[in-house]
């Protein structure tokens, strides 16, 4: 076994829910070591500091590459994401070694009334504004509700709440983990997670370093959960096998259990005219290739003509000077 350290660096966005969900890593690490130093250095990504629409931006990790490179160039020992913030391959020498208990996978509708997300969508008047910046929910709700207006929503949890509230949109599509992780409880309520598929890893935290570094892989080994776990590393195979990215709409809920695992896929047009779903179980001990056999049924059935348009429609990519 390797020397466990005393100090820890972790490498963090700035944003209230980034470090809110330092910080629960953070309190779970004293749990089990009381005596840890632990320091958080925020890094700012250019997913905070570009405020045009993701599809413009175009790339990939917006909101960890900066991150991760802190970790790789040893001024951080580990990075925590956002699950569905990652990429679909990390930065070389990587690892995720650390996976807690996963907290709601759903998202939710602030806006509108109704017990249900679903009610309060389609009690919108015709033209009503829905705020997102995600090209999923913006495809799972036009394939639904065309008649809506769907406009861009960039900003903190806060912020969003607060453009609901100040009527600057009808309604607002978020994730139900980062209202819950910040403590805020606003008039929301839950869509269906198997109608509206989450992104995938959504509602999971995860934990990066040097997959060399193996005192830090044992010292966040109570903290991992087995089934969360599974259900991150089946969703993430479904995503890389879409080759997604945050301008892909692609959705996938897995579900362990018992030993078992249940996953559905979606992929669809940002415009809501064309999309597929399926679903696939296993073991637990096959979640990788689970999700990249989920993935590969639906490119096989249809989704490799929507991922060529999606790819036609992307931006072009800038040589940087």
């Amino acid at each position: 076994m390797s020397p466990l350290p005393n100090r820890l660096t972790i490498a963090s966005r700035g944003s209230r829910l980034a470090l809110a969900q330092t910080e629960i890593v953070s309190r779970l690490l004293r749990d089990y070591y009381p005596e840890l130093e632990i320091e958080v250095k925020v890094v700012k990504t250019t997913g905070d500091s570009d405020p045009r629409p993701f599809a413009e931006i175009g790339g990939k990790g917006l909101f960890t590459s900066e991150i991760e490179a802190e970790v790789v160039a040893g001024g951080a020992d580990v990075a925590v994401h956002s699950g569905k913030d990652l990429t679909a391959e990390l930065a070389g020498g990587c690892a995720i070694v650390c996976v807690p208990t996963r907290a709601s996978v759903h998202d939710v509708v602030v806006g509108g009334e109704g017990d249900s997300g679903e009610e309060r969508l389609a009690g919108l008047r015709r033209g009503s504004v829905v705020g997102t910046s995600s090209m999923r929910r913006r495809a799972l709700l036009l394939d639904w509700r065309p008649d809506l207006e769907i406009v861009e929503f960039r900003g903190n949890v806060d912020t969003r709440l607060q453009k609901v509230a100040d009527g600057v949109v009808d309604a607002a599509i978020l994730a139900a983990a980062g209202i819950e992780r910040l403590g805020v409880e606003p008039d929301a309520a839950p869509l269906s997670p198997s109608r509206w598929l989450p992104a995938p890893a959504q509602g999971a935290i995860a934990v990066e370093a040097l997959a060399e570094r193996n005192d830090l892989i044992e010292l966040f080994a109570p903290l991992e959960d087995a089934a969360a776990r599974a259900e991150f590393t089946c969703e993430r195979s479904f995503s890389r096998a879409m080759e997604g990215g945050c301008s892909i709409p692609l959705g996938c809920l897995a579900r362990a259990g018992d030993g078992r695992l249940v996953a559905d896929g979606f992929l669809g047009l940002v415009d809501g005219s064309h999309s597929m779903r399926d679903r696939i179980s296993g073991g637990v001990h096959e979640a990788e290739a689970l999700g990249a056999e989920l993935a590969q049924a639906i490119i096989s059935c249809g989704g490799r003509e929507i991922l060529d348009e999606l790819a036609e429609l992307a931006p072009p990519v800038v040589p940087e000077p």
